[in-house]
């Protein structure tokens, strides 16, 4: 075994709880390391979903041309801005923009308040952590197929994220979001929120902005080198603060899977996935080469918890079950958990279920189209990949059940369960290929 039932149990708690641990205790270094850790807890997870993204979009431009594209993002956008546009209807405009930003205050990049007037609010994305980042790191230049411009010279997550302001103001009937490039600064923008019925009152007291615009761990760590320990509202379910974004990302990624499938069939949404989905998770597999047991164990439990999950992990021979219930991503929107409360469920909307089995549903029907890429990856894996995320097809048979992953040992001979590779369509499982190999 690699860990002892009493290791296993302190390996599997979140960061948080440690910081919180760490705090009361005064150990003030170590707290301050695990903040660094906190701080990026979910990296991985933004990364993947903002690949993710723009690959999904790119290929359906690619293949199916500018028209069809903007109808699907713009059909999208609609519906992830409803929420948003439904409170300021309803007069709660501050609740709404304070939403706004904090999906992109979680995104690594950086947030600044700007001149609150009468009139208006204004922030500073200097630069913005998504289509900031990917413009400043170039993707549209080093892999132009993958991540093309528009015919107007957009980059692609800046042209989606067009798409939320067009929808946004469509569906309150103004001009209420409205954004400038910085001149010069690649990768910069400032954002404008129109205050529809304000009286002249200012919405935000300094401290106010100041927090919306601050991830928590690094207010944690001001607090602390002021003196400060009273920061236990900023440590515990850390791992949360992300959830707005990381909800708004995976109804982004299910909304198209649900407008390609009856759109262009199963077979298509089957190439979608392999060639968006399967081909980015490449880098797992790389990681997972370079690292030992424990350290790959640690890394899946650290992204299960930013991942939204809840589970529990029992460590086996040669291999570890964690049983996700609810997974943080499929399961919790089957669950219908994701997004603003009563917002998101399959049969409502956009979002759709599979209606035929195949290897891309575990050869189950109905299937939720999120989760095809637990299949897809699946497939993967047993066809001479590591198996360091390897999906039991016959968990989440109802809403209310869980799910189950399993993370081989490296030394853990390659049985795979007969059934695993029936759910995908094999008769056996390739044997490791060489480049994965410790």
């Amino acid at each position: 075994m690699v860990f002892t039932p009493e290791e296993l149990r302190r390996e599997c708690r979140p960061l948080s709880e440690l910081a919180v641990e760490a705090l009361d205790a005064g150990r003030l270094d170590e707290l301050r390391h695990i903040l660094g850790r906190m701080s990026a807890g979910h990296f991985e997870l933004f990364w993947g979903y903002l690949h993710w993204v723009v690959r999904l979009a790119g290929k359906v431009l690619r293949d199916f041309g500018e028209p069809f594209f903007e109808e699907t993002s713009s059909k999208i956008a609609a519906s992830l801005m409803s929420p948003y546009a439904r409170w300021i209807l309803e007069g709660r405009d501050k609740d709404a923009v304070s939403a706004i930003v904090l999906l992109w205050v979680s995104q690594k990049g950086r947030v600044r308040a700007l001149e609150e007037t009468a009139n208006e609010v204004g922030f500073l994305l200097h630069p913005c952590g998504s289509g900031g980042r990917l413009l400043l790191e170039a993707w549209h230049e080093n892999a132009p197929t993958t991540y093309p411009r528009t015919r107007g010279g957009s980059p692609l997550f800046c042209r989606l994220c067009e798409h939320l302001r067009h929808a946004l103001n469509q569906a309150v009937g103004s001009p209420f979001w409205s954004v400038e490039p910085v001149a010069g600064r690649s990768g910069f923008c400032r954002w404008r929120f129109r205050k529809r019925d304000a009286r002249g009152r200012p919405w935000y007291a300094a401290e106010e902005l100041d927090r919306l615009t601050s991830p928590r761990c690094r207010l944690a760590l001001r607090l602390l080198d002021q003196g400060n320990p009273r920061i236990h509202d900023l440590l515990r379910d850390q791992h949360h603060e992300w959830r707005p974004l990381h909800d708004f990302l995976c109804l982004w990624v299910t909304s198209l899977l649900s407008l390609i499938y009856p759109a262009k069939g199963s077979a298509y949404l089957s190439d979608l996935v392999w060639d968006t989905y399967v081909t980015l998770f490449e880098s797992a597999y790389v990681l997972h080469a370079l690292l030992d047991d424990r350290t790959v164990f640690r890394n899946l439990v650290r992204n299960w918890h930013y991942h939204q999950a809840r589970f529990s992990v029992q460590e086996e021979e040669g291999r570890f079950v964690f049983t996700l219930d609810p997974c943080g991503s499929g399961g919790r929107l089957c669950r219908g958990e994701m997004g603003p409360p009563g917002s998101f469920r399959y049969g409502q909307g956009l979002l759709r279920e599979i209606t035929e089995p195949s290897d891309l549903t575990f050869g189950r029907a109905p299937f939720p189209v999120y989760c095809t890429h637990c299949a897809a990856t699946n497939r993967d894996q047993l066809l001479g990949k590591p198996w360091p995320f390897l999906v039991d097809g016959d968990a989440l048979l109802r809403p209310d059940s869980a799910c189950r992953q399993v993370l081989y040992k490296k030394t853990a001979a390659r049985r795979a369960p007969p059934e695993l590779l029936r759910q995908v369509g094999l008769d056996a499982a390739m044997p490791l290929r060489k480049e994965y190999l410790p």
